[in-house]
């Protein structure tokens, strides 16, 4: 069985309606022979689906209006010592909670996943882990209680949610009960409610204990290139997978971080995402030089972190490579073996161009199937500051179909969008285009008069290409953008 099915629930993580009693901060573990303590990925950012609606709102006694609002603060309350981790929030979450989704979940319940809650239990935190590695966590709020979000002693009847959502946060981030092994501290991590409404010294001596150390993190430079390329669209099976090609220029190697997306997908509000992408990278000759599935399993997964470039979702996939100048491919496709099928789904395909040598990334080629709605293909391009910059855009359909695959797009358009969501340009049919004849010139005009293609000079920024079919036509189409200039 593939490892990611070895997973480990721990009710431990559990906060009592009952008094309390409780000399240091101890971990949660992983009880496997020898026993072990569990923590995150260094460097990572740990995204939180806060979805926390359902009980009557908070009555903002302590400013916050909205239990989405006090979950989010309660994660700030960790973030300054955590030296080498960061919580960040997604409020109002679309992802629908679920316990094997390797999204970290925040969300009040009747049950706990469809199982009773067990008595007096105000909430409960479910961590997934591998080995020592924290794979995936959900924090759920009992509703058969009244909660409200306010500060200083408890009050009769009504359970502040706040202190609550620190206390899970803290087991989220490793830490355990010290009460429940014979420590007496004052913690807001001891197992029972009290009039504690923060962290105090242990906790945080606890967490530092876990995250004060880490490799530094790290930033790409920053040029006038395409400081990133990337490709969201459907990836089936066959010649439906996503495909990304590329091109690195220049005298020297280039390093690059390659990420290939689909459960984060969601938090956008994008559904029939790509369930469990892999990655695998292939070079000049068409042999395999990189592979990568569930990232934060890899050696390099802290590196990727210091980036801060690491997949929100666990089982999605990335690495960091250094090639030579010349033409690759990068295949997004589903996980299977032969207990798990291939499940088809919207997927993205991104490339960072950590830009530590003159060499550049030159253009991204990327073959997808076009549908409707969210299942259109979208590519995307980040110019660095510096200068503008002349680029190419194309949408080609027949000219796959050209290279003997069947379900071709017969009429591919294409609209050039900036960061505002503001139309810079758009094509069908590409020498009805104001730019057909340089385009032409360039050697960049399409192979059938179908086909779509545009050039403009962009501004530092971010960009996307949407490609549809005319008409709402679907089929397997490829989208290119082309940098133009000359400078590394």
């Amino acid at each position: 069985m593939h490892p990611k099915f070895f997973r480990i629930l721990l009710p431990l993580a559990a906060l009592w309606l009952t008094s309390a009693a409780g000399k240091a901060y101890v971990f949660e573990m992983n009880n496997d022979q020898p026993p072990k303590s569990v923590s995150w990925t260094r460097d990572r950012t740990v995204q939180m689906q806060l979805s926390l609606s359902g009980p009557p709102a908070p009555s903002g006694s302590d400013g916050f209006t909205t239990f989405n609002q006090s979950a989010e603060d309660a994660l700030h309350v960790w973030n300054p010592y955590l030296a080498h981790l960061d919580f960040l929030a997604v409020k109002n979450s679309p992802v629908h909670p679920s316990d094997s989704d390797d999204e970290m979940s925040v969300l009040f319940s009747s049950t706990v996943f469809g199982k009773d809650w067990g008595a007096n239990t105000l909430a409960i935190t479910l961590l997934t882990f591998r080995g020592t590695v924290m794979e995936e966590t959900d924090t759920l709020f009992n509703t058969h209680y009244t909660w409200d979000s306010y500060r200083g002693p408890l009050r009769p009847g009504v359970v502040d949610f706040h202190r609550v959502a620190i206390h899970e946060f803290g087991h989220t981030l490793g830490l355990d009960h010290p009460d429940n092994f014979g420590q007496t501290v004052t913690a807001i991590m001891n197992a029972n409610v009290s009039s504690i409404d923060t962290v105090q010294q242990d906790d945080i001596n606890g967490v530092k204990a876990i995250y004060s150390t880490g490799p530094a993190y790290n930033s790409g430079g920053s040029a006038p290139v395409m400081l990133n390329i990337s490709t969201r669209a459907f990836s089936g099976t066959g010649d439906n997978v996503l495909i990304g090609g590329f091109i690195v220029q220049g005298p020297q190697p280039a390093t690059l971080l390659i990420r290939g997306l689909g459960g984060s997908l969601r938090a956008f509000g994008i559904t029939g995402v790509l369930p469990d992408p892999t990655l695998t990278i292939y070079g000049p000759q068409q042999h395999q030089i990189a592979a990568s599935d569930d990232w934060f399993t890899q050696p390099n997964a802290a590196q990727i972190a210091t980036y801060r470039l690491d997949p929100p979702n666990s089982i999605e996939s990335a690495t960091i490579i250094t090639l030579n100048p010349g033409s690759y491919t990068a295949i997004v496709q589903s996980y299977s073996d032969s207990t798990q099928p291939a499940e088809p789904g919207i997927a993205l395909v991104e490339i960072y161009d950590l830009h530590l040598t003159n060499s550049r990334l030159g253009n991204i080629s990327t073959r997808g199937l076009v549908q409707g709605g969210d299942k259109i293909m979208i590519g995307g391009f980040i110019v660095g500051p510096g200068s503008t910059k002349p680029v190419v855009v194309r949408a080609l359909g027949p000219s796959v179909g050209d290279a003997g695959v069947a379900n071709f797009l017969a009429d591919p358009t294409v609209e050039l969008r900036d960061q505002s969501g503001n139309l810079v340009a758009s094509n069908d049919n590409w020498q009805d285009g104001p730019n057909a004849s340089q385009i032409n010139g360039e050697g960049f005009a399409p192979h059938h008069p179908s086909e779509s293609a545009l050039q403009v000079t962009v501004t530092p920024g971010n960009y996307t290409a949407l490609v549809r079919g005319a008409g709402g036509g679907s089929g397997v189409a490829l989208v290119e953008v082309y940098d133009l200039s000359r400078s590394p």
